[in-house]
């Protein structure tokens, strides 16, 4: 009987083999409490656990030194640095003195604290940091219970070539070993597309499914599987003739991956000569690493919410050995950093009091900054304070007054001259840009163009404002348009006020990424695009190909039509042929 399995397909490609289920079950907690003669000996075995957890990545890092990605490596030594964490250890072991409690129980406890927050925070990118922590902690417990590195050590064979690992989730030491053992596929039941394990998949290019449910419960030991990482699905019981056509699909596959790295040494220009700039979106060190391997020129979009995650705000020097890390990462290719852009459900509990009933139309992006005046100025310092180490920019989030922007560019200027005064060296000709994002910000644009040095289209926010749905929103993601003739309108107003103003316009939302799309974003003569380092090869080879005065003239046909609507198939129109 043929089975469909469905989920997100966080890197694209295809695998074929059998299912290897990894099921480590769950560990018992156990619960009680000591006597008090137990306590020392209680602390004593909680940090032998934390000693040998930490020794266990410290091997695996050792004994795959040349084998793993820069991204694992990262990973890894983030949860050796949470394993020395005095947070963790220290409260741990203050539970078991005060509350005589067992060293297990006290752990849970301790990182239940420390996860209350994330928690709360619906968005899997901000959620990082705890998964960090759970995976951290896991490895701890299974060191107390004496079973150390049972799942890594003897549930993954040797060999996985022809094999699609089928898990409830992945931690980067899992992901270490099976990317050495050459694992054709990955699915998961649960984790997202910030997860570290999707994170490491992209990095080295493995087929993997997330969020697949009852994954365990409905794939057999050994059943024969055809997991498809474009369209999120993993098909069991399939026939011959339907397995022949996916090795076909695969090795097709492989083909164009090869053919589309030809294309990234070439000058980017198009068939007709209209020369264009493709940027890269990068968060986390792993995401430079893959900018560089992709050979941008500049990074069009750093985010930087991902810094505020903790109870405690990040303090200057936090932020700034950060954006230091980053810009170094790039050796001499000009960052642009955006400013805090968190607000409603995605704010620390230490600046909950901002969260408003409304979160999309609160106080949120630079209107969160500019009201908490002090976070604004430590931000800017450290941005500043990284700026002699490379080229930097800033870039303010949700803006649709001119006043917004003059009171940052007083702060950035205030910012400035109080470090010059103690001595440091920053960066005197910082170019300071906006996010254009809302119908406000895009109707004003060449008013507030005339206020900032870049502008960037944020695609994503604008064309939900603009069409006032939200496309997480099953009930109305249908009626989610790039061509709807509002959005066009908006993309080309900003565009040509760009060129009115010699202020260079970025597109770094989603629309950037997408082949159809980018060809739709040159036809509006928007030319300088940024986008998540994966997608990079593929807009290139359609771009190069791409005639941008057919494109031109398709949109303004479209634009011009009184019929026009998503059914006439625009985008169709603008594809490859």
């Amino acid at each position: 009987m043929s089975l469909a399995l469905t989920g997100l397909g966080v890197t694209s490609g295809i695998a074929i083999g059998q299912v290897h289920r990894l099921t480590p079950g769950e560990l018992s907690i156990p619960e009680y409490h000591l006597g008090d003669d137990a306590v020392g000996s209680e602390l004593d075995r909680l940090h032998k656990a934390f000693g040998r957890g930490e020794k266990f990545l410290a091997d695996l890092l050792a004994r795959m030194s040349k084998e793993i990605t820069e991204t694992a490596r990262d990973l890894l030594e983030a949860h050796r640095l949470i394993l020395r964490d005095p947070m963790l250890i220290e409260g741990t072991a203050e539970r078991i003195r005060s509350k005589r409690i067992n060293a297990e129980w006290a752990l849970v406890q301790q990182a239940d604290q420390l996860q209350a927050e994330f928690r709360r925070m619906g968005d899997e990118y901000l959620a990082l940091r705890r998964e960090d922590l759970e995976q951290a902690v896991g490895l701890v417990r299974r060191e107390l219970a004496e079973q150390p590195a049972l799942f890594v050590s003897t549930q993954i064979p040797h060999r996985l070539e022809a094999t699609i690992v089928v898990a409830a989730e992945l931690g980067p030491a899992e992901m270490t070993v099976l990317a050495q053992r050459k694992v054709a596929g990955l699915v998961t039941e649960h984790g997202g597309p910030w997860s570290h394990a999707a994170i490491l998949a992209r990095s080295l290019e493995i087929p993997m499914l997330v969020g697949v449910h009852h994954a365990l419960d409905l794939l057999d030991e050994g059943e024969a599987v055809i997991l498809d990482g474009h369209y999120g699905a993993v098909l069991a019981g399939a026939d011959e003739s339907l397995f022949a056509h996916y090795r076909e699909k695969r090795e097709a596959s492989q083909r164009r991956r090869i053919e589309l790295r030809r294309y990234l040494g070439r000058p980017s220009v198009t068939r007709d000569g209209q020369a264009f700039s493709l940027l890269g979106n990068a968060d986390l060190l792993p995401d430079f690493e893959r900018c560089r391997e992709v050979g941008v020129k500049a990074i069009g979009l750093m985010r930087t919410e991902y810094l505020y995650l903790d109870d405690a705000l990040p303090d200057e020097d936090t932020q700034y050995r950060a954006y230091r890390a980053a810009v170094e990462a790039m050796q001499g290719r000009p960052i642009t950093i955006r400013t805090l852009d968190a607000g409603g459900d995605k704010l620390p509990a230490i600046l909950g009091f901002t969260k408003g009933p409304n979160p999309a139309l609160g106080l949120r992006g630079l209107r969160l900054s500019l009201s908490l005046g002090e976070l604004f100025v430590q931000q800017i310092r450290a941005i500043l304070r990284a700026s002699v180490h490379g080229p930097v920019e800033i870039l303010l989030p949700m803006l649709t007054r001119r006043d917004e922007i003059r009171q940052a560019r007083n702060i950035i200027d205030r910012c400035r001259e109080e470090l010059r005064a103690e001595g440091m060296a920053v960066d005197p000709e910082l170019p300071i840009g906006g996010m254009i994002e809302t119908p406000a910000a895009a109707i004003d644009v060449d008013h507030l163009a005339g206020e900032l040095d870049f502008l960037s289209i944020g695609t994503n926010d604008l064309i939900q404002y603009v069409l006032a749905i939200d496309r997480s929103d099953e009930l109305v993601n249908y009626l989610y348009d790039p061509t709807h003739p509002a959005v066009l309108f908006l993309l080309q107003r900003i565009q040509q006020a760009g060129a009115r103003h010699g202020c260079p316009v970025t597109v770094c939302g989603e629309l950037a990424g997408d082949e159809r799309t980018a060809r739709l974003l040159l036809g509006l003569g928007l030319t300088r695009l940024s986008m998540p380092p994966a997608a990079l090869p593929a807009i290139k080879k359609s771009l190069l190909e791409a005639s941008a005065a057919d494109c031109q003239q398709i949109v303004r046909e479209w634009l011009d039509s009184s019929q026009n609507s998503a059914e006439q198939g625009l985008l169709e129109r603008l594809s490859p042929e």
